[in-house]
């Protein structure tokens, strides 16, 4: 598997995440002395998209157009 396709895969399991946690949100508690921020997860898990498109983004090809002009 290439890098690229490793990071479209991260983004869909991230986002697959996502779509699970908020279809049923949780409020933050805290159990056994152990904090769980579920808004803190989801933010993490949407910086972790956020990262993803800026990786796929800058590895997408570009094309230039350009013309010249003589006057």
């Amino acid at each position: 598997m290439s890098d690229l396709e490793t990071i479209v895969a991260i983004k869909s399991q991230t986002l697959a995440r996502i779509a699970e946690i908020t279809a049923q949100p949780k409020p933050t508690y805290q159990i056994d002395g152990q904090l769980v921020a579920w808004g803190d997860y989801l933010s993490q898990l949407q910086r972790t998209v956020d990262w993803c498109n800026d990786r796929l983004a800058d590895a997408s090809p570009v094309e230039v157009r350009s013309q010249g002009y003589t006057g």
